[in-house]
């Protein structure tokens, strides 16, 4: 055991006023859904968590447990090389006398201790642990373990440094709003009362709601300013909020999704990477949680490659240390951002988003200011699975910011924008959804009448309507299965199954004599299986947790008009490819100047 020793340390008055605090040890309240093993790991039946606030860790005599999880484990890396901070402490707030050991996990390499100490706490001061280790670590992840030898109780704790922060952040956290209140407001509630617990964040930040359904009221907002808007979509709205923290003095902006829920100890761990990150450029991503399987990660940052959402880190399970481990690992570094959680310095931006209403605003956000990007365990926020809102309306607007952005980023060939737009287009006819093959078709449509289609449909009203009017719908609506006869078994794909299914398109071409007049069960997803709706007649897309669906009816008609369709449209895009691109190209340092947009809310900026 490395730099172990046995001394005795009793509390302190002492609150550290010289310190920094860098990051907080954090419980789950009574709200969370995110399970406690991403907080804390009880190595026995000792331990109990009380979630009602304050939130109380008691361990009974002879009980441990250990905080090498997502949001209590500390990534060296960041801290160290990234921010270049030199010295930490570990302070303690609870009751009661405990055994404290510090532990080190690192990919590849075997676990070890690093201290060792017996800690008395007493209830309303705090006990400070140095860790002159410190300085010598280069990686992995630095955690707490504390075992009792008495009764008592840990009310939390916090990691600390006495070096000064390189620069001073005044952060407008920025969330752009549409008809999302259910949503909405109670992410203000929580950071009200998080500004209200510790009010020194409410001179280190504020809150700005850019309403662009102009519904919120300032007894809603719970202290936010609210500043209402005309709907441009989120590139709108985060740009009129952008616009405002230039206009009044902010130094940095956080952008967050009305839709994405985050703990407040998220934006503190951010706001102090900005702080002390040697990068003066470097904007933090949060992660993105899974809403109905919280502990999986959907990505932690991505890529856009020739066309493809590559997610990083994409479904690693963070009760486990190994995949805690690997998320901290910068192997295929992320070159966007979602603007879930997206915070970054506004002198560092050259471009404002382009103005794609929504869907790849982000993306190219960030591909165009090329900002160094940073993720860290416990940065996050917590959102429904984008395919449970997969929908013709985003389909159509993820396919025309996919080919959009491939123009823009230097994509040439055609053969790779063919294969996505085929790619997607197959896999809406395939599951029968044929509004959102209409959806995909009208994308490409309005792709190719080039850059000028965005400024003439800036608030999409237009084509909002039309998707929205497309036939037969795909609307999620409440669904009572009760009374519905469904097939739910899965079928194995056996090589002759599977060469039948691709020579008749998966059906397609079988006569209606070899079809089952029954309805397919599927869960709601970006497309079905096709083995398993192979020779199904319906559809019922699902989702479990708010109970809603519908049902998709194979029509062989609309599947071969749809489908000829594409493949037109695919050799006149391909054909048109060269001049589309230039347009495009030599359009886009004119729509993300920060003039265009001043020039957008001209009215609006002078009210």
């Amino acid at each position: 055991m490395n730099a172990r020793t046995k001394e005795i340390i009793t509390s302190s008055k002492q609150d550290r006023t010289d310190g920094f605090i860098l990051q907080n040890i954090i419980f789950p309240n009574l709200q969370s859904v995110i399970p406690e093993g991403l907080y804390f790991r009880p190595h026995n039946e000792k331990v109990e968590l009380s979630r009602a606030e304050p939130e109380i860790l008691y361990v009974k005599e002879g009980g441990r447990v250990s905080f090498d999880t997502y949001f209590n484990g500390v990534t060296i890396e960041r801290w160290r090389e990234l921010c270049a901070i030199e010295n930490v402490a570990l302070e303690l707030e609870g009751a009661g006398r405990f055994v404290v050991r510090i532990g080190l996990h690192q990919l590849g390499l075997p676990h070890r201790w690093l201290l060792e100490k017996t800690v008395s706490l007493t209830e309303g001061e705090r006990v400070e642990l140095d860790l002159p280790f410190w300085p010598d670590l280069q990686n992995g992840m630095l955690y707490l373990w504390v075992e009792a030898l008495e009764d008592g109780h840990l009310l939390g704790g916090r990691l600390t440094t006495t070096q000064k922060p390189l620069r001073d952040v005044n952060l407008a956290v920025i969330i752009t709003h549409f008809n999302r209140k259910p949503f909405l407001l109670p992410a203000l509630q929580k950071l009200a009362h998080a500004l209200k617990v510790d009010p020194v964040w409410s001179e280190r930040l504020r809150v700005i709601v850019i309403d662009n359904s102009q519904n919120v009221t300032e007894e809603e907002a719970c202290g936010a300013l609210v500043i209402p808007n005309k709907n441009l979509g989120g590139a709108g709205g985060f740009t009129r909020g952008l616009l405002y923290a230039k206009d009044h003095g902010y130094t940095h902006c956080l952008f967050m999704d009305d839709d994405a829920s985050c703990d407040f100890e998220a934006v503190r761990r951010a706001y102090m990477l900005l702080s002390y990150t040697t990068e003066q450029r470097a904007a933090v991503i949060g992660a993105q949680l899974r809403e109905t399987v919280p502990w999986q990660l959907h990505e932690a940052g991505a890529r856009f490659i020739n066309g493809r959402w590559l997610a990083r880190k994409h479904l690693l399970d963070m009760r486990d240390v190994h995949h805690l481990l690997q998320a901290e690992m910068n192997d295929a570094a992320p070159n966007y951002g979602g603007w879930w959680f997206f915070a970054f310095p506004i002198s560092a931006v050259r471009h404002f988003p382009y103005p794609f209403f929504v869907r790849g605003d982000d993306a190219q956000f960030s591909l165009q200011n090329k900002f160094p990007l940073i993720t860290m365990n416990g940065i996050c926020s917590m959102a429904e699975d984008f395919s449970v809102k997969e929908s013709p309306m985003t389909r159509y607007l993820g396919l025309r910011a996919t080919m959009v952005l491939m123009m823009l980023n230097g994509q040439t060939k055609p053969k790779p924008y063919l294969h996505t737009f085929l790619t997607w287009f197959r896999g809406v006819l395939f599951s029968y959804n044929y509004a959102s093959a209409k959806a995909l078709l009208m994308a490409m449509e309005n792709v190719m009448e080039g850059p000028e289609f965005f400024l003439r449909n800036m608030d999409m009203a237009a084509v909002r309507a039309e998707v929205g009017a497309l036939k037969p719908s795909e609307k999620m609506q409440p669904y009572d299965l009760k009374d519905v006869e469904v097939a739910h078994n899965h079928h194995p794909d056996g090589k002759l199954r599977r060469l039948v299914r691709l020579a008749t398109l998966n059906g397609n071409l079988l006569p209606a004599s070899l079809t089952r007049d029954d309805l397919r069960f599927q869960t709601k997803n970006f497309n079905a299986a096709f083995r398993d709706i192979f020779r199904y007649s319906q559809v019922l897309y699902y989702h479990e947790a708010s109970r809603t669906g519908y049902v998709a009816s194979l029509d062989r008609k609309q599947f071969f008009t749809l489908w000829k369709e594409g493949i037109a449209l695919s050799i006149r895009f391909g054909r048109m490819l060269p001049e589309l691109q230039q347009a495009y190209v030599k359009a886009l340092p004119g729509m993300t100047t920060e003039e265009f947009w001043r020039h957008v809310y001209e009215k609006e900026l002078k009210d």
